[in-house]
């Protein structure tokens, strides 16, 4: 029987499938490896790593054996939860417990509970209160009847939403040859694993939301709800829904996609058991019945001053860019505890700027103490969905793979065409001075006959490529994402019209669409995924300034990118700068307090946060904006050269 099918089985039932002749030769050795493995697991990080890998390898869209333990089967992100050493208010720990005192025997549960021990860390006390939080909601939701999710729930859920790069994702990245990937965050995973938890008893026991909200019922202890309105290009939608997605985690809220953003259609459904899909005529019920935010904030402040009491079942909660200044003060926070649905649209990243909010800030510095936030919200909650995964793949596997090296390049121009034909041969000239400059590629060698051959930086080009050179070349590839050619064209005819480079490296330009104009719809998101993943997927990374669809492929990739001089004129000193950490950066962030009630008042948020900072200049230009980063940018750079 395969490994993956052990691990499901009962104590007794792994015993008796494993008691075969065959089995039976090497009995002692099974038995001497149980006896070890367990000091193996608490004495040997790596081994511990190993092994849980190995454990999460078992892909979700494979069908489980007929035969499998009574208890409910873990979820693959239930399978990386490991336990905390103090989890008495662990409903899904106690009812698995119940479960299995039901089913299985005392030494069973023995077994299972020293399994759980093996796997055991400790939470930051912040984390931990806010695991318990989440709890507690999700307590007051079952009312002391929860309804576990069956094995036969859980294998329709997964037939119905398959997820394929929810296993695999994580292999890619770690097949760059000069990057590492970002650590894992062991934390995040308990803590998005409790929050699925409360996503499914919410839906599960409301069942009819749309129903639920029309009645103005708030019946169900627990339940809050935040729906994540966005729009504009999937960099957008991905900062969007990020950022709502932590904040409805920290509040203990329940979110909800509008099926309208596409955003369901290309992503995975991310909560085992539940889902997060809201119909377009149901968010058409809840736009109606909403408050406006300025209404919300005006009767805040009757409440403040005993004026009248707030009483509001809906509100929204932002502009079209985001979440208003009041929103960031912990005065209107408690408030908004006490409204059952929120909306919030946007389309940018506020993710970071939720650190300047005094009650989430204990738990966000505790739960990111690397400050790398965007990378595990995004592959947790936003995996490609399988059409979008096997596109993924296919370009992978014919374009990419096998490369000494991948360099991404993308390039935007926000003004369109105009500014493309303006601007294409001077931006060309920039990146390739920046690629050659810092050594991201290999120049190329000049003609003999060229004054500069002599040049000391062209030595080796001296030596012409042999037959043994062509047997086993060293290729770099350069994905590029551009709605133009320029780019493409322009490097393409450097690299082709050159015998050999100064490295003898061989560099093939790849540039999979050009659509001239950004257009919107399930495929136009599906490709753009396509395009961000593969991109993420670079050693090196150049982005556009202002770009949420480059920021948004460096923080999948855990890359610090290099910014492209757009703001300059041909001839005015310009450069390609790197950037401060992995962390994008939030446009047009307000960078003061508009706290009335609260002791913050009108501060500065980066002179009581320094991790929160002006964006760089080549970023932003003209603009503002506000960024999380790292004590030095060492923190962030995971490459290996």
């Amino acid at each position: 029987m395969p490994a993956t099918s052990m691990a499901k089985l009962s104590g007794t039932k792994r015993l008796k499938s494993a008691m075969t002749p065959s089995f039976a030769k090497v009995l002692p050795l099974f038995c001497l490896g149980l006896f070890l493995l367990p000091l193996l697991l608490q004495k040997n990080d790596s081994v511990n790593r190993f092994l849980r890998a190995k454990f999460n390898s078992y892909s979700a869209d494979q069908e489980p054996v007929e035969e499998v333990a009574e208890s409910p089967q873990l979820s693959d992100i239930d399978r990386t939860i490991p336990t905390t050493a103090n989890n008495n208010n662990n409903i899904c720990n106690s009812s698995n417990s119940k479960r299995n005192s039901d089913s299985d025997s005392d030494g069973d549960q023995a077994e299972d509970n020293d399994e759980e021990s093996a796997r055991a860390f400790k939470l930051a006390q912040p984390v931990q209160e806010l695991v318990e939080a989440i709890r507690a909601a999700t307590r007051k939701v079952w009312a002391g009847t929860p309804i576990p999710l069956t094995d036969e729930e859980r294998r329709k859920w997964v037939r119905k939403y398959p997820c394929r790069s929810r296993a695999e994702l994580k292999s890619l990245y770690a097949q760059r040859k000069h990057m590492k990937d970002v650590p894992d965050n062991e934390q995040w995973d308990v803590v998005f694993a409790e929050y699925a938890e409360l996503h499914r008893a919410c839906t599960t026991r409301i069942g009819d939301l749309k129903a639920y909200f029309k009645a103005q019922n708030s019946s169900v202890a627990g339940c809050n709800f935040v729906v994540a309105e966005t729009h504009f290009g999937l960099g957008n939608k991905l900062y969007q829904l990020s950022s709502v997605f932590m904040y409805a985690v920290l509040s203990q809220r329940i979110m909800l996609v509008p099926e309208s953003t596409s955003v369901p259609s290309v992503v995975c459904q991310p909560f085992p058991g539940s889902s997060w899909t809201m119909k377009e005529h149901f968010l058409d019920v809840v736009r109606k019945k909403r408050k406006p935010s300025l209404t919300f904030y005006d009767d805040v402040d009757l409440d403040v001053n005993n004026t009248r009491k707030l009483e509001t079942y809906a509100s929204a909660m932002s502009n079209e860019w985001g979440p208003e200044p009041r929103f960031w003060c912990n005065t209107e926070q408690r408030y908004l505890s006490q409204v059952p649905w929120l909306t919030i649209d946007g389309c940018l990243l506020f993710l970071h700027k939720l650190y300047a909010v005094d009650m989430f800030r204990p738990a966000l510095e505790a739960l990111f103490p690397d400050r790398i936030v965007l990378t595990r919200i995004l592959r947790t909650l936003m995996l490609p969905a399988d059409p979008v995964w096997e596109r993924i793949l296919h370009v992978n596997e014919v374009y990419l793979q096998n490369a000494e090296k991948q360099v991404g390049i993308q390039v935007r121009y926000l003004s369109g065409e105009k500014e493309y034909e303006a601007k294409n041969e001077l931006i060309n000239e920039r990146i390739t001075r920046c690629v050659w400059e810092n050594k991201i590629l290999p120049e190329v060698c000049p003609a003999r006959s060229d004054p500069g051959f002599g040049d000391p930086k062209f030595a080796d080009c001296v030596a012409k490529l042999t037959p043994e050179d062509h047997k086993r070349p060293r290729i770099v590839k350069v994905l590029i994402a551009s709605l133009f050619l320029g780019l493409h064209d322009s490097l393409n005819d450097i690299y082709l019209r050159h015998e050999i480079t100064t490295t003898k490296e061989s560099v093939g330009i790849i540039q999979l669409t050009h659509e001239k104009i950004q257009g919107t719809g399930v495929e136009v998101d599906s490709q753009a995924f396509v395009e961000i993943i593969s991109l993420s997927m670079s050693d090196v990374l150049i982005v556009t300034p202002m770009s949420t669809f480059g920021g948004v492929a460096q923080a999948y990739g855990g890359l610090v990118p290099w910014f492209i001089e757009f703001a300059k004129k041909k001839g005015e000193p310009d450069q390609c700068e790197r950037g401060m950490g992995i962390e994008p950066c939030y446009l047009g962030a307000n960078i003061h307090y508009d706290c009335k009630y609260d002791a913050s008042g009108t501060q500065d948020i980066p002179d009581l946060l320094p991790y929160l900072r002006s964006c760089l200049f080549i970023d932003v230009g003209a603009g503002y904006g506000m960024q999380m980063v790292p004590d030095k940018r060492e923190d962030h750079d995971f490459s290996i050269d």
